[in-house]
């Protein structure tokens, strides 16, 4: 089964160069590959010995949370005292590795790839709701660069849906993790198609730097913000996921009203104020929106690309700063 999503992974240019991005950014931790790739030997690690290990380290009751819906408490609780209640209560010393607050580094990466094209423009973003690092601001941020419209037929109203390259197909995610985020464009299509549309990308947030932004365009965005939150909140599997992660990390359950709230609550003045204080490299707690825009280009990136390189620019002819 590993053999066969080992050669998925390095048949989807726009997975590799995810995976890549994340790498560049956190290094350890939130950079380790969730894919194997061939150049990590994940084949030796799969012995009983360090398997054993592993759950010794995973099933510590510091490192977990369980967590249900819809069930009576006591019976619940009946249960996970049978179940769990011979795992250890002390953390080894092998599972503090990692411990400390995520750092992001930036950088770039370029693979050769026949299969397609793809490039990932990221930066610094936000932590989960349950994290210490929460900014709704970032998620209607994400929603004003989009890319691909959820109307078909439709552009839409985002900036990069509206400067993408014919034959390229453009998204941006805002990632959120426990402590930590990414903000992402990424590109796919051929390889001119690519590079055009991330010169593109680039320029979209020169103009917002710039403060060519409109306020119907800050509400668009923050109500498909909104919409995506709630519909990710629906999910129950999310829900519970990302509740056991707030427990783990002492902070707080996954509230789907009060996500929601606090992203409708995002007016345009707050937007204005996105920070950024959740990584060292940008200690500015307080930036507007034309400063944030400024910010990211100021900053380094994680530029990854995959494909065609003859083709695919570098971050720096991006006018990125890696």
């Amino acid at each position: 089964m590993i053999h066969f999503a080992h050669k998925r992974f390095l048949a989807d240019v726009a997975a590799m160069a995810t995976n890549s991005a994340h790498s560049l950014a956190f290094h350890r931790g939130l950079g380790v590959p969730t894919a194997s790739s061939s150049t990590i030997p994940y084949t030796k690690y799969l012995d009983a010995s360090t398997i054993a290990l592993y759950s010794q380290i995973a099933y510590a009751k510091p490192n977990f949370a369980v967590v249900a819906n819809g069930v009576d408490h006591a019976e619940f609780a009946k249960w996970v005292a049978e179940f769990f209640e011979p795992v250890s209560n002390t953390v080894s010393a092998q599972s503090k590795a990692g411990t400390a607050q995520t750092k992001y580094y930036g950088g770039e990466e370029r693979i050769a790839h026949a299969a397609g094209n793809a490039m990932v423009l990221a930066f610094p973003g936000s932590s989960s709701f349950t994290g210490s690092f929460y900014k709704p601001e970032l998620a209607v941020l994400s929603s004003l660069l989009g890319g691909q419209s959820a109307i078909k037929w439709s552009q839409g109203f985002t900036k990069l849906g509206n400067v993408a390259a014919p034959g390229a197909k453009v998204t941006t995610t805002s990632a959120i993790y426990s402590d930590a985020g990414l903000l992402y464009t990424t590109i796919t299509g051929s390889a001119g198609a690519v590079a055009a549309t991330a010169k593109a990308a680039v320029d979209a947030i020169q103009k917002i730097a710039a403060g060519e932004i409109s306020s119907e365009e800050i509400t668009k965005a923050k109500a498909a913000a909104k919409f995506k939150e709630l519909e990710h909140g629906q999910d129950l599997r999310a829900g519970l996921e990302l509740t056991g992660n707030g427990l783990i990390h002492n902070t707080k359950p996954y509230q789907m009203d009060e996500v929601a709230k606090a992203v409708d609550g995002v007016s345009e003045q707050a937007l204005k104020k996105v920070r950024f204080n959740s990584f060292p490299s940008l200690t500015n707690p307080i930036l507007t929106a034309v400063q944030a825009a400024k910010q990211l280009l100021e900053s380094k990136a994680s530029v990854s690309a995959v494909g065609d390189l003859f083709v695919l620019p570098y971050a720096e002819d991006l006018g990125l700063k890696v």
